[in-house]
C-alpha cells in the first residue's frame, strides 16, 4: 500500500535587512532552506533593505498585509522577531493583523510559533513575542550608539564617510539596464514573480532592488 504523501503547507518568506550596506539574500537562502527541511511550499517571497532614511514607510509591510487578505498561505516565515517591524509596537501590530487573517508566524532563530495548532495563541507565546521585541529593539539602539561613535571617532582622525566616488552612476547604469524590472518591482511584484517573468537570476533582483533604495 502506498502512504499518501503529506501536502506541504503554502508559506510567505518574509526577509529584510536594515540598512543599504547589507545584503538579505544569505538571509533568503537562510528560510528557504528552512523551508524545504519542514515541508513547507513557498507562494511568495517578499525582500527588501529598510534604511533609516524610510521614516515610517515599510513598503514591504504593505505588500504582506495585501497578500495576507487574498489566502493564499497560512504561514508567513522570518528569522526572527525584529524582521517584523522598526519597533515592539510595530512588530505587535503586524502579528495581530496576521492573526485576524488565521496566519500564523514562524519564527526560525528563536525556533517557536505564534499560533498553536488551535489557531490560538498562547499566554507563553505572548509573552515571548513582547520579550524578543523589547530585547531586539534595546540591541538595536545600543548597536547604533556603536556605530555613531565609531564613525565620530573615524571623522576625528580625517577618515572620508560616505559612498565611494561612481557609485550613483553606476546605479543608475543598472536601473536604466532593467527599467522594465524596476517598473515591475515597483508595482509590488515579489522576487520570484520577477525572477520567473523576466529570467533574470534573484541575486541580480537584489541589486537592483538595493539601487532603487539607494537612488
Amino acid at each position: 500500500m502506498i502512504e499518501p504523501v503529506e501536502a506541504k503547507i503554502p508559506v510567505l518568506v518574509f526577509c529584510r535587512v536594515s540598512s543599504d550596506s547589507q545584503s538579505y539574500s544569505y538571509q533568503l537562502d537562510e528560510l528557504q532552506q528552512f523551508c524545504t527541511a519542514n515541508n513547507y511550499e513557498i507562494v511568495e517571497t517578499i525582500a527588501n533593505n529598510i534604511s533609516g532614511r524610510t521614516g515610517n514607510k515599510r513598503p514591504d509591510l504593505d505588500h504582506l498585509f495585501k497578500q495576507s487578505k487574498v489566502g493564499r498561505f497560512k504561514k508567513v516565515i522570518v528569522t526572527s522577531v525584529e524582521r517584523l517591524g522598526r519597533d515592539a509596537k510595530m512588530i505587535r501590530r503586524t502579528i495581530d493583523f496576521l492573526h485576524e487573517h488565521k496566519i500564523s508566524v514562524v519564527f526560525k532563530n528563536q525556533n517557536f510559533e505564534s499560533l498553536d495548532y488551535n489557531g490560538e495563541e498562547t499566554f507563553v507565546t505572548n509573552i515571548l513575542i513582547s520579550v524578543y521585541a523589547e530585547l531586539s529593539m534595546e540591541d538595536n539602539k545600543q548597536r547604533s550608539a556603536k556605530i555613531k561613535s565609531g564613525l565620530a571617532h573615524a571623522v576625528k582622525k580625517g577618515k572620508i564617510i560616505g559612498r565611494p566616488k561612481g557609485w550613483k552612476k553606476e546605479n543608475d547604469v543598472l536601473l536604466k539596464e532593467y527599467a522594465k524590472l524596476v517598473r515591475d518591482l515597483n508595482q509590488g511584484l515579489s522576487l520570484n514573480q520577477c525572477a520567473k517573468l523576466h529570467g533574470i537570476a534573484k541575486n541580480t533582483i537584489i541589486k537592483v532592488k538595493r539601487a532603487m533604495s539607494l537612488d
